[in-house]
């Protein structure tokens, strides 16, 4: 393709070693058996600090700060992982679905590898409707039954933090972790809330007495 660097086929170039570090052996196996297809080795444990590539799952959600500073992240599952993965990877990153196609997985890894974000057709933002603001309902705090919506104990203490205004980088210090933990339970908070921004978290919160001002 014109006006792109010029890079030999796959099967010439350098290809990336990969650590598999999922949750199903199932997966694992599936996963390595596409790479290799593709002459991309997996190391095994022992040696995940060379790995070009480290390849997880949903189950490092609950410490995604054990994955940071590796240079190059794949993660299969949530959309979660496009917030968080840019401040946990040292160079390039590709948040997949955990149904990902071998060819969304080859690319995912080769451009994270190449210092690339990646991310499939699916997680991609879609454009905002242009709907007058009278109209929106997003924010709506009765669009969302109260009986719907069961928050954890950080994610009450985080949507708490977001009512007093604090920034993520403050709320982060405050409850001891990092800062992508919070932006982690902040779009927790979205989602369970089914608003797209602080302070409709926060009004929602407020109306369905999940935090007080």
């Amino acid at each position: 393709m014109s006006g792109q660097p010029s890079h030999p086929a796959t099967g010439s170039q350098t290809l990336p070693t990969v650590q598999v570090a999922v949750a199903s052996a199932m997966l694992a196996a599936g996963v390595q058996a596409i790479l290799a297809a593709h002459g991309i080795r997996s190391a095994p444990d022992r040696d995940r600090p060379e790995a070009d590539v480290l390849i997880v799952d949903d189950a490092w959600l609950a410490d995604p700060d054990a994955l940071g500073g590796h240079p190059a992240l794949v993660a299969l599952g949530s959309g979660v992982w496009a917030t968080l993965l840019p401040d946990l990877s040292a160079g390039g990153w590709a948040a997949l679905g955990a149904d990902a196609t071998p060819a969304e997985l080859l690319a995912g890894v080769l451009g994270a590898a190449a210092g690339l974000a990646v991310l499939p057709p699916a997680l991609l933002p879609s454009p905002a409707p242009e709907t007058p603001a009278d109209d929106l309902q997003d924010d709506d705090p009765a669009s969302v039954p109260p009986g719907d919506v069961i928050l954890t104990p950080r994610e009450r203490d985080v949507l708490a933090l977001l009512a007093e205004g604090l920034s993520n980088k403050r709320a982060a210090r405050d409850l001891g972790v990092s800062e992508s933990t919070v932006k982690f339970h902040v779009q927790a908070l979205y989602s369970k809330l089914g608003v797209q921004s602080r302070a409709g978290a926060v009004a929602r919160g407020i109306s369905l007495g999940l935090v007080s001002v």
